[in-house]
């Protein structure tokens, strides 16, 4: 009875105190659903791209899940505070992210995730990359092309377009051609400077059906098969970004010769930073540019990358506060600020200097000129740099394996005459070749013999391991080949510079003047004096932080002569160039043929004694090809690359 009316009293009181609702907050509730919607999403993407990168999948799943079942249950079973919950929650999921990228880093790097979110923002995962019909879309100027019906005429010359320009295009080619060989239409696409065949060829009525589809696309005459003609258009691969197209179709006396150039106003569109230059050597160059004065020698041999080196320079100029000119034969692009020149591809002489005088008189603070090859040239241009009184710069592109032979090159032009004035302007000469990256997903890693490191300068206690390209498929667990995503079984995916940088100094000129005007044994030593670094030594410096393989340097500053391709992807064998008839536009700076392709060069071949010095092949090595240049219309002469 007590009990019942003691009841009676705190009802009033409980009901005062507990007012009805309000049990579950749907603010705190969204946040934390919220949470888990996004961790499970990052969940799903890291399992798919843990297979991908080479990762252990099932490793990662069960770390995640552990994590996420671990933080929930924080949530649900400790009676903390939802300010303080939340940021214990936050904590572990940025923790299992942070584990998982630095894992990835360092099997496959980081640097195509950009890739990967700009197409999740477009709806395009990897997973749904197959939705279209064709794996290339190509786009006229009145929008996508139709994918043509089982039995309709276009189907064949679709199906054919396909296969020349599929798996070139997914692999990254930067230039495609389909040209005509004994066999029917031979497809040879070039990534990072090496060219490819593609293993299938069209057959003689496909090849030519694949050419007047993708003729028509890009706006021009089909039925014009003997005349050059040019054209633009765009594609998809997979659903991917637009890339622009530039068409090249020429007639031969064998048949007809299409070439595609993809994204070719891009091609040279990196800073001075992004071309493989060292810190000190951008210190060294960042102080020659603010100084401005004299001549500047940019120099590779040809295909490794002149185009982009000179451009690279000129864009660590400010465009708004200097006046600055470029004579060019055929400029492949524009830069904002520089005023293009352009001379005839077959300009003689007496042009050239003509319109060196001309630029100069319009008081130019920088000029860049892509080559010079006339005396007259040189003593315009340093008129222009001496009788000036304000400190003026010009570079001069030249073709040419080092310092010392660009050197070399400069005092010839200079003529007995002009050889005081002409070294006194020098000022520095750069050097530079292409090298390939290696894949960081699918790279091995081997222990070099220490003989080989000893020959090569490097240290065999501070250099246990080194990596090559991989020699066999990767495989599943159950043993099947997988193709790697990364680098399309390339093995290599991306390429940086390496450079030999030269400041000219009097001990510099003096020892040249020493050696008899020719570099020599006194330049040698004036130029180690200088702490300088040959080409040989940066290059393997890459080497040595796994970016790139031995084999790869010897591939690269082996002389053109001696260059052979380098070791074929299983699916992606190098190119060996089809006998061209005669009157066919014949692709720039591509690998020279070869009977089959050359296993890599074992590591192990001495290092140059001098810039320039030629590196011997290791042994068993066949020598290696060098790569493509930057493309030219069939009908101009080629440009430097």
């Amino acid at each position: 009875m007590a009990l019942h009316s003691l009841t009676d009293a705190l009802t009033p009181v409980l009901a005062e105190i507990v007012s009805g609702g309000g049990y579950v907050s749907i603010f705190k509730s969204v946040v934390l659903i919220g949470i888990l919607l996004l961790w499970c999403k990052l969940l799903a993407w890291a399992s798919t791209d843990a297979k991908a990168a080479h990762l252990s999948q099932a490793a990662f799943n069960i770390g995640n899940l552990v994590g996420l079942i671990a933080a929930y249950a924080i949530v649900f079973l400790v009676p903390l505070s939802f300010w303080l919950i939340v940021p214990i929650v936050l904590l572990i999921m940025a923790g299992e992210v942070a584990v998982y990228l630095r894992a990835r880093n360092k099997v496959a790097g980081l640097s195509d995730l950009k890739q990967q979110w700009d197409d999740y923002k477009k709806g395009m995962k990897r997973a749904k990359k197959s939705d279209t019909p064709g794996a290339v879309q190509l786009i006229a100027k009145s929008g996508p092309l139709p994918v043509p019906e089982g039995e309709s005429p276009d189907r064949p010359a679709y199906d054919a377009a396909q296969l020349a320009l599929g798996d070139a295009l997914k692999k990254g080619a930067d230039q495609i051609d389909i040209s005509p060989s004994a066999e029917g239409m031979k497809v040879k696409y070039i990534v990072d400077c090496v060219s490819y065949d593609l293993p299938a060829v069209l057959d003689a009525a496909a090849g030519p059906a694949a050419i007047s589809y993708i003729k028509a696309a890009a706006g021009m005459n089909v039925d014009e098969k003997r005349k050059p003609q040019t054209g633009t258009m765009k594609l998809t691969v997979e659903g991917g970004e637009k890339r622009d197209i530039k068409l090249q179709s020429a007639g031969t006396t064998a048949g007809e010769f299409i070439r595609l150039m993809v994204n070719s106003a891009k091609r040279h569109s990196r800073k001075m930073p992004e071309l493989g230059f060292s810190e000190a050597q951008m210190k060294v160059i960042k102080e020659s540019i603010a100084d401005r004065s004299g001549v500047v020698l940019l120099c590779t041999p040809k295909g490794q990358g002149l185009t982009q080196l000179m451009y690279g320079v000129m864009r660590g100029h400010d465009a708004f506060m200097e006046h600055m000119h470029s004579i060019e034969r055929d400029p492949p692009e524009t830069i904002e600020g520089l005023t293009p020149n352009v001379l005839a591809a077959n300009a003689t002489p007496d042009e050239e200097a003509a319109k060196v005088d001309w630029v100069g008189s319009q008081d130019a603070d920088v000029i860049m000129m892509d080559r010079m090859e006339s005396p007259k040239s040189a003593a315009s241009a340093i008129r222009y740099i001496t009788e000036s009184e304000r400190p003026r710069r010009l570079y001069v592109g030249m073709r040419a394996g080092s310092t010392a032979e660009a050197i070399e090159q400069w005092r010839k032009l200079l003529g007995t005459e002009g050889q005081a004035q002409g070294m006194a302007v020098l000022k520095m000469v750069i050097c530079g070749r292409v090298l390939r990256k290696l894949c960081a997903a699918c790279k091995e890693s081997y222990t070099p013999d220490p003989n080989t490191l000893r020959k090569l300068n490097m240290n065999p206690e501070k250099v246990s391991t080194l990596f090559k390209a991989r020699e066999t498929p990767l495989r599943d667990p159950k043993g099947n080949a997988i193709p790697c995503e990364f680098c399309k079984d390339l093995r290599f995916t991306g390429r940086t510079g390496v450079f030999e940088v030269l400041v000219v100094t009097d001990e510099i000129r003096a020892a040249i003047a020493a050696d008899g005007g020719k570099p020599g044994s006194n330049f040698k030593t004036a130029f180690r004096k200088g702490k300088n670094r040959y080409l040989q030594e940066e290059a393997l410096g890459l080497v040595e932080s796994g970016d790139t393989s031995v084999q790869e340097v010897l591939r690269v500053l082996r002389p053109p002569e001696e260059a052979a391709r380098p070791a074929a992807a299983p699916a992606a064998r190098p190119a060996q160039r089809p006998a061209a008839a005669p009157g066919a536009p014949k692709p720039a700076g591509t690998p020279r043929p070869a009977g089959t392709a050359a296993a890599p060069a074992a590591p192990g071949a001495r290092p140059a004694a001098a810039p320039g010095a030629r590196p011997p092949a290791a042994q068993g090595a066949r020598p290696p090809a060098a790569p493509g240049s930057t493309p030219r219309p069939p009908t101009s002469r080629p440009k430097s690359g």
